[in-house]
């Protein structure tokens, strides 16, 4: 592994065609790792940013934060003598014509095959003090590094926390900090919780697994200014309150990182364009997870989908594309239909997971509500679209398994398996629970 040059592989360009896979996030290590799996003998160069090789990224808001766990989790661990794994250093500039990619320190990397996995950056705080110390956003290692100092320091010192945005990243920490004996506060300018990927009964049963925590929930709210020396010690809010606190995490989404896509020359709207293959509109250029945008009939309509199982699947997806036309094996048959979306989160003793498209439907049904978790199907025209499990694995397990090899499953089969949730909620008007 080398942090400045590469290191001389001892491959030839006649052991096959060259894979370059800008990225250290989870699309890079599932790429890395699949054509490993299919023994792929060409160069393979990974370019990262970062100043590790790809690692897991859902510890960070969880284990990794509460440091239950202290080394981070390798994707593709070790290096093969094909390969040049490069870290510190940053793709910058590229030549689609010539194929070649340029790097921060002049070298330049040509490739037959390019894998643009550069993920995304966490959108910052656009409020006067927001550059003050203890003010934090939650991507990368060393960022929960940081951030976990900051939540011990406010537990020894009975300070808190303020979460700015109630994203899933936003509430894992908020959860985290609780268990950890720090008062949190979340303020959230929309009407609801997470309102990009739930639907409000669902987000209805989330906030009140956090109040029952003993987090303070303020929607409809947002920070005006963020107070301090050089640390942060006050927030002003939109409804004029003055609140004390010792750190701030903001969990505002991010922004995809697509310049160097469009220095290249491919097609770019909200991500990079891909087909089902993960290729671009220029075929020897792919992109996966974060950064790519990709056509989903469950959601229909083409959209960046920012999941583990997203990024992991696409990832090896587009390798597995690389190696079939490089003649590495065979392409594996395309299904008919693309398996449903599906990620999960970890808060307090709750396990939450979201599979298809939940926001996308016409009637709900439920469960009735418990305090050891619930279940909601989302239909679209009689057809289950998504499901939303709270530590409810074996429902969500075997829909997802379903929803797989059917994507057209009837509620009257639901009904026939013994899956009868007895509230239904037509969503002709508002929502309700």
């Amino acid at each position: 592994m080398s942090t400045t040059t590469p290191i001389s592989c001892g491959a030839t360009h006649s052991d096959g065609r060259r894979v370059v896979i800008v990225g250290g996030g989870q699309a890079a290590g599932a790429a890395l790792k699949r054509l490993r799996q299919l023994d792929y003998p060409g160069p393979i160069t990974l370019v990262s940013d970062e100043a590790q090789l790809p690692y897991e990224r859902p510890p960070l808001s969880k284990e990794y934060l509460r440091g239950v766990e202290r080394d981070l989790r390798w994707i593709a661990p070790g290096e093969r003598l094909n390969e040049q794994l490069t870290i510190n250093r940053a793709a910058v500039a590229g030549d689609a014509g010539a194929r070649t990619i340029t790097c921060d320190d002049g070298t330049q990397l040509p490739y037959d095959f390019l894998l643009l996995a550069t993920g995304g950056t966490p959108r910052r705080l656009a409020t006067p003090g927001a550059e003050l110390d203890n003010v934090h956003c939650l991507r990368r290692a060393n960022d929960a590094v940081a951030l976990r100092q900051s939540i011990e320091k406010c537990a020894q010192a009975r300070q808190r926390l303020l979460v700015i945005g109630g994203s899933w990243i936003g509430l894992e920490v908020a959860a985290g900090a609780r268990e950890a004996g720090v008062e949190v506060t979340v303020v959230e300018q929309e009407e609801q919780l997470c309102g990009r990927t739930l639907p409000a009964s669902a987000a209805r049963w989330l906030q009140a697994l956090h109040v029952s925590r003993g987090v303070d929930v303020r929607l409809g709210t947002s920070v005006v200014s963020l107070d301090g020396n050089r640390e942060v010690r006050s927030a002003r809010l939109s409804n004029g309150a003055l609140l004390p606190v010792g750190a701030v995490i903001a969990g505002i989404g991010i922004a995809p990182n697509t310049l160097l896509a469009q220095r290249l020359g491919v097609l770019v709207r909200s991500g990079i364009v891909v087909d089902r293959h993960c290729r671009s509109s220029i075929p020897e250029i792919y992109a996966a997870g974060d950064v790519a945008e990709q056509a989903c009939s469950w959601h229909e309509n083409s959209l960046r989908i920012e999941t583990w199982e997203n990024a992991n699947r696409q990832g090896e997806t587009a390798a597995t594309h690389i190696a079939g036309l490089a003649g590495i094996g065979t392409h594996p048959p395309v299904p008919d239909h693309e398996p449903p979306p599906w990620f999960w989160s970890d808060q307090y003793d709750m396990n939450l997971q979201v599979l298809g498209a939940p926001t996308c439907c016409d009637a709900v049904l439920a469960s009735p509500s418990s305090e050891s978790g619930r279940l909601f199907v989302h239909l679209r025209g009689g057809l289950v679209v998504g499901a939303i499990g709270i530590n409810r694995p074996r429902e969500i397990r075997r829909l997802r398994k379903q929803l797989t090899e059917r994507p057209n499953l009837p509620r009257s089969e639901l009904l026939q398996q013994g899956l009868g949730l007895p509230l239904v909620f037509p969503l002709k008007g508002k929502e309700h629970a």
